[in-house]
C-alpha cells in the first residue's frame, strides 16, 4: 500500500485544497495518508530530510512527488496501487 504524507503550514493558501483532494482520493483508493504541519517536530524532520522549501509538499513512498497543488489526475495516478 502506498504511503502519502502531505506537508503543510497553517498559513498556506493552497494546502486546504490539497488536503481536501487527498481526503477525497482516500475514499476511492487504498493508501496510507498523513497530514504533517511543517512547523511541528515531525514536520521539521521532513523539511530537513527532503529539503522542503514550499508547501504543500506531497511525499509518496518516501519520495517528494509534488511541490504545490497537483492536478487531481496526477495525484490520483500517484496513489493508485
Amino acid at each position: 500500500m502506498k504511503k502519502v504524507q502531505l506537508v503543510y503550514t497553517k498559513s498556506c493558501i493552497y494546502c486546504p485544497a490539497a488536503k481536501s483532494m487527498f481526503k477525497d482520493l482516500k475514499t476511492k483508493h487504498k493508501f496510507d495518508y498523513e497530514e504533517i504541519d511543517a512547523e511541528s517536530a515531525e514536520g521539521q524532520k521532513l523539511v530537513q530530510k527532503f529539503d522542503i522549501m514550499a508547501v504543500p509538499t506531497i511525499i509518496v513512498d518516501n519520495k517528494v512527488q509534488f511541490v504545490g497543488l497537483p492536478s487531481k489526475e496526477k495525484a490520483e495516478a500517484a496513489v493508485k496501487s
